[in-house]
Order: C-alpha cells, then sequence, then structure tokens
C-alpha cells in the first residue's frame, strides 16, 4: 500500500508541474505551446512556392521527387545507349522527363504500398542482392565506372549500392504478386496457328520465343491495370506535379 501511495503521489506531482508549465507557458510567458496553437499556419501556396523553389517537380503524398532525380535517370538511360544529353533535341528531352517523372512517381507509390502491407512475403535474402550486385555490374563496361556512377548518385559505398538493390528487388517481387502473369503451352500454340505464315518450321521451334513474348505482353496489360486501379486511383488528389520545374530548360 505504501508503494501504491508513493506512486500515486508521484503521479500527481508530475501532473502539477505538467499543469503549472502549460499555465505559464500560454498565459505568462507565451511560449512554443502558445506559439504553436497561435502562429498562423502555412499555406499549401506557401508550400508549393517553396517546394518548386527548391527543384521539386513532382510530390507524393507530400514526399518529394526531385528535378535532379530526373536528370539523372535521364542521363544514365542516354548513357546505356551511348549517347549523353547533347544528342537531344528539346521534345525528346521533354518526353524523356516526362515518362521518368511517371515511374518516379510509380515508385513511390510502390515503395508506400510496400510499407503497408510488409510482411516475410517481401523479405529478400543476402543471396538474392549477391547475385543482383553481380548483374548489375556486368552491365557496365568496368567497375570503376559503375562506381563512378554510383558516387555521382551519392551512393556511399557498397553498403549502400546492397540497400539500394534490395530494396529493387523487394519492389520488383511485390509488383510481380501484384501483376501475375502466366502463359500456358496452349495459348501459345493457339496463337502460333493463328499467325502461322509468319513462321517457318513447327510450333516447337518458336515455343520459347512466342511464350516469352506473350508474356511481357500480358505483364504490360496487367501492370496498366494495377497501376490505374491499385496505385494511382487510391492516390488521386495526393499527387502534385509540377510541370514549369520539370519541363524547364538549362538557362531559361
Amino acid at each position: 500500500m505504501r508503494n501504491l501511495a508513493k506512486a500515486m503521489a508521484i503521479r500527481f506531482g508530475v501532473y502539477g508541474i505538467l499543469v503549472i508549465y502549460l499555465a505559464c507557458d500560454l498565459f505568462l510567458f507565451q511560449g512554443p505551446v502558445y506559439r504553436s496553437l497561435n502562429e498562423p499556419q502555412r499555406d499549401e501556396k506557401t508550400e508549393i512556392a517553396e517546394a518548386k523553389a527548391s527543384g521539386v517537380v513532382a510530390r507524393v503524398y507530400y514526399r518529394p521527387i526531385f528535378r535532379a532525380q530526373v536528370e539523372e535517370k535521364m542521363v544514365e538511360y542516354l548513357w546505356r545507349r551511348g549517347r549523353t544529353i547533347d544528342d537531344t533535341t528539346e521534345g525528346e528531352r521533354r518526353l524523356l522527363r516526362q515518362v521518368i517523372v511517371n515511374e518516379l512517381i510509380d515508385d513511390e507509390l510502390v515503395k508506400l504500398q510496400i510499407k503497408v502491407s510488409m510482411s516475410k512475403e517481401v523479405f529478400v535474402s543476402g543471396i538474392q542482392v549477391d547475385q543482383a550486385l553481380t548483374s548489375e555490374m556486368k552491365r557496365y563496361p568496368s567497375e570503376d565506372v559503375f562506381g563512378a556512377l554510383a558516387e555521382r548518385a551519392a551512393w556511399s559505398g557498397v553498403r549502400e549500392r546492397r540497400m539500394r538493390l534490395a530494396a529493387r528487388i523487394q519492389r520488383a517481387e511485390h509488383l510481380a504478386r501484384m501483376v501475375d502473369a502466366k502463359v500456358s503451352e496452349e495459348e501459345a500454340r493457339n496463337w502460333f496457328e493463328v499467325n502461322q505464315s509468319a513462321f517457318s518450321g513447327v510450333f516447337e521451334d518458336h515455343q520459347i520465343a512466342i511464350i516469352d513474348a506473350l508474356l511481357v505482353e500480358k505483364r504490360e496489360k496487367a501492370w496498366k491495370g494495377f497501376r490505374i486501379e491499385k496505385l494511382r486511383r487510391y492516390a488521386k488528389g495526393k499527387i502534385d506535379l509540377f510541370e514549369e520545374v520539370l519541363f524547364k530548360e538549362e538557362g531559361e
């Protein structure tokens, strides 16, 4: 009983101190609590203006996507094809920026969806990351080139590269479950029979290629449906796109 009485006395003492502090803050000192209650909140227009000034081209649930992210992905896209920004026209750059910013928006929505539905289903093993890192390295002429691009993208060492690859695998596996697509041998054979005049030889000669092509088509269709029904639909009103920042050319 003594311990209970002592605990109650301490609790009431703490409550008393809090009440006194709030009273002083609100009526005597006009401290942090008073200011938070009485200072005008920043309006949406001010927040948007500040975001644009910071180089934000889009917001997804107020999470920013920066112009620098779009430009970096565009540079990498062109580099993989042996080209540079100087090789492009203004119209091509505009189209690339539009495509890339939409990819980044979808990427953010998928990340948020994974966070909401986080479970063991989206666990990524170290072996998967090792395989992805090896595969990623093969896409570059040398480890030095890969390292230079990673450094330019502000990836701090191997650990961050692995973390980013793990996140990419996680999103890919999540999407694979959401966008489930399969092609049976019967479907492929029926397609071959309809289009047989375009092929030489029998179905078995082209079976793998036909299944792969039909699978790509099915996945693309399923992705479009998923994107509209599961990603963009529920994010309506939560995506801001600032085209004047996105499409602004250097020197303008």
